[in-house]
């Protein structure tokens, strides 16, 4: 294996772990919104806007 196909696989390595954090993080998202509706999300971004003003 050469330092180029070493390179080559790392980043793919690296970008299916990337691709993998999002989906995560995007099922999480969809899981909570299934399970308590948009109050939970309306109440963070409320939370949120607050604590910046």
């Amino acid at each position: 294996m050469g330092p180029g196909q070493v390179e080559h696989q790392e980043r793919r390595v690296r970008t299916g772990l990337l691709a993998g954090a999002v989906l995560c993080l995007v099922a999480s998202g969809g899981l909570l919104w299934w399970r308590y509706g948009g109050a939970i999300f309306n109440d963070l971004v409320s939370t949120t806007l607050a604590w910046c003003l």
